[in-house]
Order: C-alpha cells, then structure tokens, then sequence
C-alpha cells in the first residue's frame, strides 16, 4: 500500500488483486485470501477489505460466498444473478427430445474445485461425485455441462442411466427423495477457453454464455453445483432474471 497516495486504499488493493488474477496468480474458482489474511498483510482494517471485495464483486471479478470466500469468475466478464433458470434442455418452441443428444465425458469421484466445494458447503479437497456432459441439438453441439454433487450420491446416479445421457439428473434425484426446488444461478458473457472450445468445436476465444449455479433441495440443502457453457449461436433461449423487483425478459435474437 502506498500511504502517502490520495488513493483510497481499498481501490489500492483492487488494483493489486486485479493484477495478480489478470496475471493467473489467481485463476477461475480459486479463493482469494481471506478478509483477516488481508487485513494483517496489507496492515488495513476489516471494512477496507469488505470494500474492497465489494467493488471487485461489482466488477464481474468475484463471487463472494458467506462463511466460504471470494472466489474468482474470470477476467472482465459481465453477467447478473438469476434466479430461477429454466432448463437448458428446454431449448425452443416446438424441440422434441428426440432432438436433443446428451454425451457423457466423465461420471465418477474426484477432488471438487473449490468453487463447487463451496457452493455445496463442503471442506475444501472433499471428493465428490463429478459429471460432464456435452449436448446436441439437431446433431450441432450447443452447450458443455460441468455437474458436481456431494459423493454420497455416486452409487445413486452411477446405477441410473444419467450417465449414459438418456436420464434426467434432477429427475432421478427427485425419484430418490432429493428433489430440486430452488436452483441461483450466476450468468456470464466469456471467451471460451481453448479445451471448452475444442468440445463445443467454436474457435478459441468465441463469446459463449456461462452459467454457474447451484441447486438446492426442500430443506436448503445445496444438492448440484454446475457449471454450463452455451452456444448462443445454436441453443435458442430465452433468460429470466428479476432485478430491483422488475422481471426483465432477455431473449436471444433470431438467426438471420
């Protein structure tokens, strides 16, 4: 921190985080210190880091997690909360499910990222069960999605037919007892990263929309954390999000 600069210190350390996520010191989903690890680092009080997460959060720069952390999106991105978010597999008037083609990637036990960890209220490093599919619409890939939920649903989705993409993940948490009520969501406009792109067959760095939520059941408990990437070019929605208690509806322009 420079004392002698007419900078507020908080806009100070903005910078300096910006810098260091910029320069891939912090990358997508990893946490940033925590408030009392800055405040002895930097030698500055509690709220200056408060308003300084705040203004980083405000930025597009950070989700900030109660009791988890700040965790960062990704570099200037734009996006808003939404909630709720229709399914993506409700693509556009008149799509049958015939029309829809699910690929499954990966269906097993892993490390959760951080991020995820966090949206599921679990220790950092817990493994999980983790789910990547890839779908079609009309044989033209239009989204990648990253599930992850906590492991003890492993042996439950493993014996039903989500991981040969022919079933509903939520329809089979439901059929279990698990079901989905409430799903927040967190959407972006990003360049698409180069193993992103590779799946969705787009040029690296093609504008997509991504969307990062978690889905909770009756009780609160979060259930699904996922992390979807979407063509816009390819899969026709329509996003709903309420603002300040204004609905606004922002639908996709038609292809010409």
């Amino acid at each position: 921190m420079d004392r002698t600069s007419p900078e507020p210190y908080y806009l100070q350390l903005v910078r300096l985080l910006e810098a260091d996520i910029d320069s891939g010191r912090y990358e997508v989903g990893d946490r940033l210190p925590g408030e009392t690890e800055m405040c002895r680092e930097f030698a500055l009080a509690r709220s200056t880091v408060r308003e300084t997460l705040r203004s980083l959060q405000m930025r597009g720069r950070i989700e900030v997690v109660p009791r988890r952390g700040a965790f960062v999106l990704g570099e200037r991105t734009v996006g808003w909360h939404m909630e709720p978010l229709k399914s993506f597999l409700q693509l556009k008037p008149g799509v049958r499910s015939t029309d829809i083609s699910t690929k499954v990637l990966k269906a097993g036990l892993e490390t959760l990222p951080p991020l995820a960890a966090s949206q599921l209220q679990l220790e950092e490093g817990t493994l999980g069960f983790a789910l990547r599919r890839v779908r079609s619409l009309d044989g033209q890939v239009g989204l990648v999605t990253d599930s992850f939920l906590p492991s003890e649903f492993a042996s439950l989705l493993m014996a039903t037919n989500v991981i040969h993409g022919t079933a509903s993940l939520h329809d089979s948490l439901a059929e279990a007892g698990h079901g989905v009520v409430g799903t927040q969501s967190h959407v972006e406009a990003v360049n698409a990263p180069s193993e992103i792109a590779e799946m969705l067959l787009v040029d690296a760095a093609t504008p997509l929309l991504r969307i990062n939520a978690v889905c909770c059941r009756q009780d609160k408990t979060p259930v699904h954390a996922y992390t979807t990437w979407l063509r816009t070019d390819v899969v026709n929605v329509t996003l709903v999000a309420s603002i300040q208690n204004h609905e606004i509806s922002i639908p996709r322009p038609a292809s010409t």
